[in-house]
């Protein structure tokens, strides 16, 4: 995670790629964020995700690790707002627990993005 000022100018694609595949994270490789703070308790995030090898649009586990560490680094409190790539605002709540946070909840738009069909034929036997 990178915390960043000025989140938009961020080059995603060249150094997610880059720390993706660093030695460090080696077999599996990692993702990417790159946050930068919006104002109090909300946070603008950009992910460069393994798999996709890209920026994605949005990516659940990286809005909750991020507004968590943010949450940590700033001192707020719950609930964290994170603005993803897609124009969305995502809301992360969760309970501090001495140094340990719990009941951590992500909520957000759900959207249909996709109707198909699918034909099964039936195989020869």
């Amino acid at each position: 995670m990178l915390f960043l000022d000025d989140v938009e100018s961020a080059m995603v694609q060249e150094i997610g790629q880059r720390i993706r595949f660093h030695s460090y994270f080696a077999p599996k490789g990692t993702n990417v964020n790159f946050a930068g703070r919006v104002g109090e308790n909300h946070i603008r995030l950009r992910t460069y995700e393994r798999g996709v090898e890209a920026e994605t649009l949005a990516c659940g586990t990286g809005v909750t690790a991020s507004a968590l560490l943010a949450a940590r680094r700033y001192g707020w409190k719950s609930p964290v707002l994170v603005d993803v790539k897609n124009g969305d605002t995502l809301k992360v709540s969760f309970v501090l627990d001495g140094e340990n946070y719990t009941k951590v909840s992500l909520t957000g738009p759900a959207k249909q993005v996709f109707t198909g069909h699918v034909e099964i034929a039936e195989m020869a036997q």
